[in-house]
């Protein structure tokens, strides 16, 4: 179901700076995480996660869960990300921000719970659709920006 995606990432080169492809994190640490943000990951995202854990498209973090306790971590951990959001700003409440780049900001939009396992993706500042699936934003990010 990935495979052309995982080419992309492979054609990519230095562009995409993800894990070893098979290195990503434990089913654990995903149901972790999403009990912690009380939402259950897309299908796609959950995925990535288990195969390459994270990492940057063109110097741009996606945000991923970084094992480590979630009351000590800091940085791009999605847990730590979008709870600082959401005690900062209730609106992000049906908002998951996956990503933040110098000019935009990409989130799932939780608002319409799963469809077809996946939720949409768009851009804050414009609040357009970006994609209809992570798998989506993924291939996207990385062969626009080329």
């Amino acid at each position: 179901m990935y495979e052309d995606l995982v080419r992309i990432i492979e054609e990519a080169d230095d562009s995409v700076e993800f894990a070893s492809f098979g290195e990503g994190i434990s089913d654990d640490w995903v149901k972790l995480a999403e009990k912690r943000l009380g939402i259950t990951f897309p299908k796609s995202y959950i995925w990535w996660l288990k195969k390459y854990n994270g990492g940057e498209v063109y110097g741009e973090e996606i945000y991923s869960v970084y094992c480590i306790d979630f009351d000590k971590v800091v940085g791009g951990d999605i847990v730590y990300i979008n709870e600082l959001s959401r005690k900062n700003d209730s609106s992000f409440k049906d908002k998951l921000i996956i990503s933040e780049t110098e000019d935009e900001v990409f989130y799932f939009d939780l608002s319409n719970g799963l469809k077809n396992d996946e939720y949409p993706v768009y851009e804050l500042h414009s609040n357009i659709l970006y994609a209809h699936s992570f798998a989506e934003f993924l291939k996207r990010r990385i062969t626009e920006l080329v």
